[in-house]
């Protein structure tokens, strides 16, 4: 909804969409670097986020959520997506929690990235053989710095439905870092 100076973006949570279940998520982050030598040494060493590049792969992605991620063309009557290459891929918020194991204790960590938009990928397709293999979609994200700085917000919450409820308050409107 709005990309405030200094703050994180809002949403407008009416457009939210599931994308699927989970099944995996992998971040790459890419760093600006520089280096100062001096005195024949390294003095002065800076990384700083760049950008992120976030693949999530889930059970399923409906004809309703592909065209919402990635501005394609639906027809609600008959649930046919036409990609356009004039499609425009909105930005967004996006947010998940994973289950973590820590000294015998079951505990949940939310994740929120503030500032993403989906990029179109490959799509693969397999025929039956011998097993059965069981196909999942993958979608990738573009990670963006906010106006504030920020590009990524976590969370560790001690049980499922606390996290569940944390992954929704995430795009309801202005969030502050911790929740």
């Amino acid at each position: 909804a709005t990309t405030p100076a200094g703050a994180l973006p809002t949403y407008t949570y009416e457009k939210a969409v599931t994308i699927g279940k989970l099944v995996q998520a992998n971040l790459t982050v890419t760093n600006a670097s520089g280096e100062l030598y001096a005195d024949d040494g390294l003095a002065e060493k800076l990384d700083m986020f760049a950008s992120g590049s976030l693949e999530l792969q889930t059970d399923d992605k409906t004809a309703e959520v592909h065209a919402a991620l990635h501005g394609a063309t639906l027809d609600e009557e008959s649930d046919e997506v036409t990609d356009s290459a004039n499609d425009v891929a909105p930005r967004g918020g996006l947010a998940y929690y994973k289950v973590l194991m820590r000294k015998g204790v079951k505990l949940f960590k939310g994740y929120f990235y503030p500032r993403v938009k989906a990029v179109l990928g490959n799509d693969n397709a397999a025929t039956k053989a011998d097993s059965i293999t069981f196909g999942t979609n993958s979608t990738t994200f573009t990670v963006f710095r906010c106006n504030s700085d920020d590009w990524r917000i976590t969370e560790e919450l001690t049980t499922e439905t606390a996290a569940k409820a944390w992954v929704k308050e995430q795009l309801k409107g202005t969030v502050t870092p911790g929740g």
